[in-house]
């Protein structure tokens, strides 16, 4: 026998008054009460984060990682417009679990923010281009793959290594952002335990097999929760509209010493 929810629609209550008061933005500023934060973009790209985290904190200490050359340009432009605030500084390397010349690093014509030490997995079920290119036949997929998977050679650190090169070294990261297609676990593993120093952590976390590599929340959280990190929030879910699975989620991680005050 199925019996009514006295408390029925209290979770879509809930949900409403959050989306009045809360977006990513004001979640993380709820986290980080403070107007010049310590940020590091891992992933940075073309500059688009350093520009948000900039318009959110003027007075911000922004430390860019970014490998691909073909977004250099931008990316100097816009630190460039910030140094009367704050400060940023661009380093032209990726960010892993040692300190290292020469890895492979993959690009894609599709564009620069998919690129990253994972291939494209040409036999992907979740891609919605690739189940349609299958339709197309074998030349049109062909074809496709030759855009993906371009190699090339980058230079790697790890960012204790980095943190204990800082004059002064930093003591306190406000904020951890990663965008790196897959990659986050060895970003996490390069901090050792100077990941203890992190407030908060912004990361996406891909379920989905577009990349030869996938991941899970145990993934990260071998790392996290070592160095006093929990899941605070889910900032953001993508849905695939063909098969009905989440491909992937941004998710925020707090550390508790912030929660304790």
């Amino acid at each position: 026998m199925i019996t009514k929810n006295k408390n029925h629609g209290k979770n879509e209550a809930r949900t409403a008054k959050y989306l009045e008061k809360f977006s990513r933005e004001k979640v993380i500023k709820f986290l980080i009460n403070r107007d010049d934060p310590v940020i590091f973009d891992v992933g940075a790209n073309n500059g688009s984060s350093l520009d948000e985290f900039k318009e959110w904190w003027p007075n911000s200490y922004v430390h860019c990682f970014e490998p691909q050359e073909e977004c250099w340009l931008e990316l100097d432009e816009s630190a460039t417009s910030f140094q009367n605030n704050g400060s940023v500084v661009v380093n032209r390397m990726a960010a892993g679990s040692e300190s290292k010349d020469n890895v492979t690093f993959y690009t894609h014509d599709i564009n620069s923010g998919v690129s990253g030490f994972n291939r494209i997995n040409m036999s992907s079920r979740d891609s919605i281009d690739l189940n349609e290119l299958d339709k197309e036949g074998i030349d049109k997929k062909e074809e496709y793959g030759n855009t993906l998977n371009h190699e090339r050679e980058v230079s790697i650190i790890r960012l204790d290594d980095y943190i204990e090169a800082q004059d002064p070294m930093i003591n306190n990261i406000n904020l951890l952002k990663i965008d790196t297609q897959g990659f986050e676990p060895e970003v996490l593993e390069g901090f050792g335990e100077k990941l203890e120093i992190v407030d908060v952590v912004l990361t996406e976390l891909m379920f989905y097999d577009f990349y030869e590599r996938s991941l899970s929340f145990s993934d990260i959280e071998h790392f996290l929760h070592k160095a006093n990190l929990q899941l605070y929030d889910i900032s953001h879910i993508a849905k695939n509209p063909m098969n009905g699975r989440t491909d992937w989620v941004d998710v925020i991680y707090v550390n508790k010493r912030l929660l304790e005050k």
